[in-house]
């Protein structure tokens, strides 16, 4: 079975977002993964690397006596993430082409990692069970996604909820799961790990934070076919054009602080 179409795109535009995402959560992202169990000397396989901020981030942790391969099925985002590991001048990173769900290496790894992959995978479970084999004996998966639950405004501001609604439909038509990382302890006990650990870390915004608040509209740009086709809002209802100016008015206006998805670190070890 092929790996289901990533419902956000891969043109210039949805690369970019990308790269504005993982700036805003690389924080709790570094903190998940050393939780998890990522350490200095290991050989770690990340799996829809996309434009290679993960990869990057891991390369960090791992420093020079270990090495990231980054495994991405997009041309697109392959030829992005190459690009920048050329220009940052890392020589313990390598990507290659290859399906998250049926890629099998030659060597186990000390550790496979994820971000933002298994909501869009119907078959998440099986993906985990599937990487043990890539594991060595006592090696550990660590998944990082989103609770999309957990988003909200304190007051509570109307456009910021419908915001959230219009998003959580949109990838609930192209069958994404937006709270998958509330059931990682499920999936990973299903998927036949041991020692299993989660964790959830939360980014707070003030009132004054239009470029985040920008970050939000671009994830509903993405979605917006998805989300006309489910049915919560027509093209008029989103107003693309204006959108990212009203939103971050509503926030202002009531004075909000506001958050994010949960971000929501999953780990556990093979036997």
């Amino acid at each position: 079975m092929a790996t289901p179409d990533y419902v956000l795109g891969s043109d210039d535009a949805e690369i970019a977002r990308l790269q504005g995402q993982a700036a805003i959560i690389a924080e709790p992202t570094d903190m998940l993964f050393r939780r998890g169990g990522l350490r200095p000397g290991m050989r770690v396989l990340d799996l829809g690397s996309g434009p290679g901020d993960v990869s990057f981030l891991v390369a960090g942790i791992v420093g020079d006596e270990g090495s990231v391969l980054g495994l991405e099925q997009d041309p697109a985002q392959l030829a992005v993430a190459e690009q920048r590991r050329e220009r940052l001048g890392l020589g313990n990173v390598l990507f290659e082409q290859g399906d998250a769900r049926t890629f099998v290496s030659d060597e186990p790894f000390d550790a496979v990692v994820c971000r933002l992959l298994l909501m869009h995978l119907p078959d998440a479970a099986d993906v985990l069970a599937h990487h043990r084999r890539n594991l060595r004996p006592g090696g550990v998966f660590i998944a990082v996604d989103y609770d999309m639950t957990g988003a909200r405004a304190l007051p509570e501001v109307d456009l910021f909820t419908r915001v959230g609604d219009w998003i959580q439909a949109g990838f609930a038509h192209a069958q994404a799961d937006a709270a998958v990382g509330m059931r990682f302890p499920v999936l990973f006990e299903q998927a036949g790990y041991a020692d299993v650990g989660t964790l959830g870390l939360q980014v707070y915004f003030p009132p004054q934070a239009r470029q985040a608040a920008g970050y939000v509209v671009g994830v509903v740009r993405a979605l917006e076919d998805a989300i006309i086709a489910s049915g919560a809002a027509t093209a008029d209802d989103l107003d693309l054009a204006t959108l990212e100016q009203r939103l971050g008015e509503a926030i202002e206006e009531r004075g909000a602080v506001w958050t994010m998805p949960t971000i929501v670190g999953g780990w556990g070890r093979r036997a």
